[in-house]
């Protein structure tokens, strides 16, 4: 689908999976929140600047090899102003997705079985 400015836009789907999210400094346990072929976002207790380069590792029984590693980039980070200051999920990141064919395949299979 695209929008009235010629943008490319993919509709997010409401998928709520735990994955660890690796910022080539630290592992961090994270969820999304919602999900495409083209990226998520995420609730996470770290704050990550937009650019930095993360691998996020799914954590559910039926995965798929293509899956095993999400490669990605930041593009936003903000604070969730609703959730508790210390709380393991108090910021939401915007992940932009750098996958192959098959990875995009295997992604679209993943959000149809954990669809909300």
């Amino acid at each position: 689908m695209e929008t009235d400015s010629g943008k490319r836009y993919v509709e997010r789907q409401d998928v709520r999976l735990r994955v660890v999210l690796d910022d080539q400094v630290n592992l961090n346990m994270a969820a999304t929140l919602d999900m495409t072929e083209e990226g998520a976002l995420i609730a996470t207790g770290v704050y990550l600047e937009p650019g930095t380069h993360v691998s996020i590792f799914p954590l559910c029984d039926e995965l798929d090899a293509n899956l095993a590693e999400l490669r990605g980039e930041v593009v936003r980070t903000f604070e969730d102003i609703l959730v508790e200051a210390y709380a393991d999920d108090r910021y939401r990141m915007g992940v932009r997705f750098t996958l192959d064919d098959r990875q995009k395949q295997a992604v679209r299979r993943l959000i149809q079985l954990h669809r909300n």
